[in-house]
């Protein structure tokens, strides 16, 4: 009995986690057609091919569903910094590699980028996450990088810092989304440069 009872357990959970990854899947494709606002949840029942208590048991509305795919993005933005913050000193050459893998982790993530971006406007809760997220990455760069590290305890370089993170962010996002024409690869080393006079300002 309690073997027969587990194994229920699991094929319900199985059954759950499907089930919340076809309405993560079908929102996704669905914001990407009509974009956040001109979407409703009954466009991404019908994408997702679940009932309205089945999005119900593990949303509550567009705006969980956005958070649970911000929080799902994760695994897709953190191997960037978390390059940058294995570089010793480096100089442009390695700064625009790191920009270059930078600018193609928005190319490989267009549609969540532009729906990250714009729901973070329209929706404080999720413009709060998002912001939560560049504390994440100075902590992680302030084991390697005296810049990052002042910033852990000087608000001035902590402002500069989420300055420059958002303002090269963003430029990612427009290189990309408005397929702004660069045929010389200029914008990695223009956005590597931002990052290194940082670096360079603050000891390096």
């Amino acid at each position: 009995m309690p073997n027969g009872l587990s194994r229920r357990n699991f094929l319900q959970q199985e059954q759950r986690t499907r089930t919340r990854a076809l309405i993560v899947d079908a929102a996704q494709k669905t914001f990407a057609d009509r974009g956040y606002v001109g979407s409703s949840i009954e466009h991404i029942l019908v994408t997702a091919g679940v009932s309205r208590a089945a999005f119900y048991s593990h949303f509550d509305g567009k705006l969980a569903v956005v958070r649970a795919i911000a929080k799902d993005f994760e695994p897709a933005w953190h191997p960037v910094f978390a390059y940058l913050a294995e570089l010793r000193n480096p100089g442009l050459p390695e700064l625009t590699e790191w920009a270059t893998r930078h600018l193609e982790m928005h190319r490989a993530n267009q549609d969540i980028c532009t729906l990250l971006t714009q729901v973070a406007v329209l929706e404080e809760a999720l413009y709060w996450e998002v912001s939560a997220q560049r504390d994440i990455i100075i902590t992680m760069l302030a084991e390697r990088h005296k810049a990052f590290e002042l910033a852990s305890h000087d608000d001035d370089v902590l402002l500069e810092a989420h300055i420059l993170l958002w303002g090269l962010d963003q430029a990612c996002f427009h290189v990309v989304r408005q397929h702004l024409h660069d045929p010389s690869k200029r914008a990695a080393e223009i956005i590597a440069g931002q990052m290194k006079a940082f670096l360079d300002k603050h000891g390096g």
